[in-house]
């Protein structure tokens, strides 16, 4: 397996995200990115655990409601050519310097997770959602199968994913809180699920109708994500990686020729095996969302969900924003000043304040 990607370019000692190799319960052995603000105590936290000590008062009342209040942890899932660094350069920093915690998995067939079926070229989605369930069980240090990060018995979870890390999720929540979830091996108790959050997500109908409307509007831009994607083109073109990703050459949104030549070796990792597409058109969320609406036939059961696309997203347009929206039983999505990678580049703070504004407001 190659090294994983150098640490972040943000500094902050205190808020360091750390990389580290953890087995789920799904028995992958996953790259997993930790940013956890340190725990400290406040005074008249101090001044009440020691009158409960020498008093042998119960303060199960007040420590229950000081639970409520802890901040939910974040739970980020990356998209096609990406792995958990995409998360730590700027967003798990961030957050976690407001007392977020943050965490984010690596998916099967990047650089830092190993595919389970040795030499395999292509990923399954089941897999993909069965690795998701068992990191999000493995938050609860009280769960058999617990990845023992300290984050207690029943964190408070925010789901973010980009991109095709936004379909996955789809699938994850078809499985969990689905009609069809008849075995019961997920379930949305054993999870403490506060939101959910799909930024520049693939939609629930998947690239096919996508790949279409953009033939009929540009061939050239038709073909460089065909090329970039197909023939990993954007691991060795610099301007098919910048319009793909960082909003063209035009602007170069912060990110040096150095920086995406550092991109395109983590991209080179992180295609060792991609999603089975011919698999995952048999299963697409969209197959059973109601024709007239569009929704999930499982919103209603949902937490609070939030859906952002990007005014510069050369991937995934408008019309994909919006199916996304209407699945997630939202009437519009959210629209951010950014290219398609929101999480790098000089304006990934657009999409960080999204996700802000929505936390604040659980």
């Amino acid at each position: 397996t190659p090294p994983p990607p150098p640490p972040p370019q943000n500094k902050n000692d205190e808020n360091q995200p750390i990389t580290r190799q953890i087995l789920l319960g799904s028995g992958t052995m996953a790259e997993v990115i930790t940013c956890i603000p340190p725990k400290k105590t406040t005074s008249p936290d101090m001044l009440e655990n020691i009158f409960s000590s020498l008093f042998c008062t119960d303060n199960t009342s007040s420590s229950s409601s000081s639970s409520k209040n802890n901040k939910p942890t974040l739970a980020f899932l990356h998209g096609s050519f990406h792995a958990s660094w995409c998360w730590a350069e700027n967003y798990m920093p961030y957050f976690a310097s407001l007392g977020y915690p943050c965490v984010a998995f690596s998916l099967q067939g990047t650089g830092g997770t190993p595919v389970m079926e040795m030499g395999a070229k292509k990923v399954k989605i089941a897999s993909h959602v069965a690795d998701l369930n068992a990191f999000l069980k493995g938050l609860s240090d009280d769960d058999t199968a617990s990845l023992g990060l300290g984050l207690g018995d029943d964190p408070k979870i925010v789901l973010i994913g980009h991109s095709f890390g936004g379909l996955t999720i789809m699938k994850w929540l078809e499985q969990t809180y689905g009609d069809n979830n008849d075995d019961n091996s997920n379930s949305p108790k054993d999870i403490n699920l506060a939101g959910v959050g799909l930024m520049c997500s693939v939609p629930p109908s998947g690239n096919g109708a996508m790949t279409m409307r953009f033939i009929r509007r540009s061939l050239v831009d038709a073909w460089k994500i065909t090329a970039g994607f197909v023939m990993k083109k954007a691991i060795t073109d610099k301007a098919i990686c910048r319009d793909l990703f960082f909003g063209g050459t035009e602007d170069d949104n912060g990110i040096s020729d150095e920086d995406v030549e550092r991109y395109q070796s983590y991209f080179q990792r992180d295609t060792v095996a991609t999603i089975d597409l011919g698999d995952l058109a048999k299963k697409l969320p969209s197959a059973l969302a109601d024709v007239e609406t569009g929704r999930a036939p499982f919103v209603d059961r949902l937490p609070p969900v939030f859906v952002v696309g990007a005014t510069e997203d050369f991937i995934v347009d408008r019309e994909g924003v919006d199916e996304t929206a209407r699945y997630m039983g939202l009437e519009e999505p959210l629209i951010v000043d950014s290219p398609h990678d929101v999480m790098l580049g000089r304006r990934w703070n657009n999409g960080a304040d999204a996700i802000l504004e929505f936390i604040g407001a659980l």
